[in-house]
């Protein structure tokens, strides 16, 4: 038997890809908002008792709780958007944010129904927009979630 040193390769997955970004999501809302605020993975319980319609984050401790939802797929844009209009057909009375991995690469189509459905939206969690994401938490928090 020969010793042969043969490169191993290991395929990054897409799935591998997107936990990445959930981890980057979270450690970033982390360090933005006060833990005590924070609710990840969370559902209504006297709603969504079996869970169909999870938000990523509930922000607490405002007039309005904010919904936040992490988005790096076409799949996970439709799911919020189904959560979303879900959430006002039961008349929940919250707010709602969505930040994308790459906004760019989620179908038109799919970027144009969530749209009308949430709040606001941004397009990346990199660079510059991390700033503006903060001022965006930081203001909704200040004012205790009331809109204006």
């Amino acid at each position: 038997m020969e010793d042969r040193d043969e490169e191993l390769i290991i395929p990054v997955s897409e799935n591998r890809v997107r936990s990445t970004f959930m981890e980057d999501f979270r450690n970033f809302i982390r360090s933005q908002v006060p833990p005590d605020r924070i609710a990840f993975d969370w559902k209504d319980p006297e709603n969504d008792a079996r869970g169909h319609y999870p938000v990523d984050c509930r922000v607490n401790g405002t007039i309005r709780p904010l919904f936040i939802y992490a988005l790096p797929s076409d799949s996970k844009v439709k799911d919020a958007t189904i959560s979303l209009l879900t959430f006002e057909r039961w008349g929940l009375d919250c707010r709602s944010l969505g930040i994308f991995e790459e906004q760019e690469t989620i179908n038109r189509h799919v970027l144009a129904r969530f749209t009308d459905v949430c709040e606001k939206t941004f397009s990346s969690l990199a660079g510059e927009t991390t700033r503006r994401i903060d001022t965006h938490l930081r203001r909704l928090m200040a004012a205790g979630g009331k809109s204006g």
